[in-house]
């Protein structure tokens, strides 16, 4: 050991110093086997109950949440229903929120897959289908698509198109007309009733087309609308896909677009698509959108070309064993419309003139009894407005007098033919 030069301190501390100079590589041995020797785990007689997960909860109180909604409710209206009871739960953590997106998309869909349908449960609209010829259209909701009757004789063909912003387009066209084709425009991938709507009409033999981009979610809009998924898990028709592919944009020249994504090819979509798309899709990260095909008349041309390659039918003629009937139908309708417009034309406007002055005494018009009849019709019906309400107290007079307005009618008539008028 060094000597300590110049020492003017305690002499017990050098002396301390020493001895523990000699047996310090005792004491890091010793140190050291404390740390590498093994403690044994305190042994406990019980086993800490496992948490309840989120979903678990949501499932025990579904039930009385679908209960509380009411007979007809949306799924963002069960949702509301089913979080105070979820955060109610004894098990249910403080800290953590129920997301509208994972109920409604994973929540619900795995209770149903466990239990049955939701009775009551419907899918708010999201798109509409147009009618060809009639001009009628109807919002794509559960509840509008379970409750829609398809027109006789009016289509046989159902195309779908991921883009909203097309109807006008093809309306220009009057694509939906010159195919016999009602149209069903909406935003990205077919919610239920979509489908509900297709599984329908293959039923009653309807042509089913689909137009999309020429990307990964394209593609599975196409594979969706006919094969099963969580969410419907029967489901299956057969769509014909008419929509942008990676071959068609190439030899259109179209400019592709980059994209990212994070989640992989599904599997079912990535045994089909052709090697060119998958080049594309997975190497490169480029998509082709539809509406780069420009002008538009190129892509209505597109469209129907895609129709004609596919096998699109005709127009629609009713079967011979109907035809018959629908014409007679149609030839006693159009004969009513002639001889009303011949009567109206010859004495029935006048006539109807005279009536009404003779009998406007009968139905109190004076505005103090019009309010007093609209007032005491409320009482019995606040939902009604002041026309129907005013409406129905005409309905009412007018019983009051019918057999005296029938034999005015037809003096009225018999004079006009006596005197020639109608000649």
């Amino acid at each position: 050991m060094a000597k300590k030069k110049n020492f003017d301190g305690d002499p017990g501390g050098l002396i301390g110093d020493a001895i523990f100079g000699v047996i310090k590589p005792i004491y890091k041995e010793g140190e050291k086997a404390k740390r590498t020797r093994r403690v044994p785990r305190r042994r406990y007689y019980y086993a800490s109950e496992p948490k309840v997960s989120q979903k678990e909860i949501v499932f025990s109180v579904l039930g009385r949440a679908i209960q509380n909604a009411g007979a007809y409710f949306s799924a963002r209206d069960l949702y509301y229903a089913t979080r105070p009871l979820a955060y109610a739960h004894a098990e249910w953590e403080e800290d953590k929120r129920l997301e509208y997106k994972y109920f409604s998309q994973t929540l619900l869909t795995e209770y149903q897959e466990r239990h049955r349908p939701i009775a009551g449960l419907w899918r708010d609209p999201r798109g509409n289908l147009h009618e060809p010829h009639t001009g009628g259209t109807v919002a794509i909701g559960t509840r509008e698509i379970a409750a829609y009757e398809f027109p006789e004789y009016s289509f046989d063909k159902i195309l779908y198109v991921e883009k909203e912003g097309e109807w006008p387009k093809l309306q220009a066209a009057r694509l939906a007309e010159r195919y016999d084709m009602a149209v069903a425009s909406a935003k990205g991938y077919p919610v239920e009733a979509v489908r509900e709507l297709f599984a329908r009409a293959e039923g009653g033999d309807y042509q089913l087309f689909v137009f999309h981009d020429a990307d990964i979610d394209g593609y599975e809009i196409a594979r969706v609308l006919g094969e099963e998924t969580r969410r419907m898990p029967h489901h299956s028709v057969e769509v014909i896909d008419i929509g942008l592919s990676v071959e068609d944009a190439l030899e259109m020249d179209l400019d592709p677009e980059p994209f990212s994504r994070k989640k992989r090819i599904p599997y079912p979509l990535r045994r089909r698509i052709s090697n060119v798309a998958k080049e594309y899709f997975v190497e490169r990260e480029e998509r082709f959108e539809l509406n780069a095909i420009l002008p538009d008349t190129r892509r209505i041309e597109y469209i129907e070309r895609k129709l004609e390659e596919n096998g699109v039918r005709g127009k629609v003629i009713p079967p011979e064993e109907r035809l018959g009937d629908l014409a007679g139908e149609m030839y006693r309708e159009e004969h009513d419309d002639w001889i009303d417009a011949m009567v109206k034309e010859m004495f029935l406007e006048t006539l109807k003139e005279e009536l009404a002055e003779e009998f406007k005494e009968h139905f109190e018009l004076d505005a103090p009894t019009v309010r007093q009849s609209i007032e005491k019709k409320f009482e019995n019906d606040r939902a009604l407005s002041w026309r129907v309400a005013l409406k129905k107290r005409f309905e009412e007079l007018r019983e009051d007098h019918d057999d005296d307005l029938r034999e005015a009618v037809r003096e009225k008539v018999r004079e006009r033919l006596e005197d020639g008028e109608g000649a």
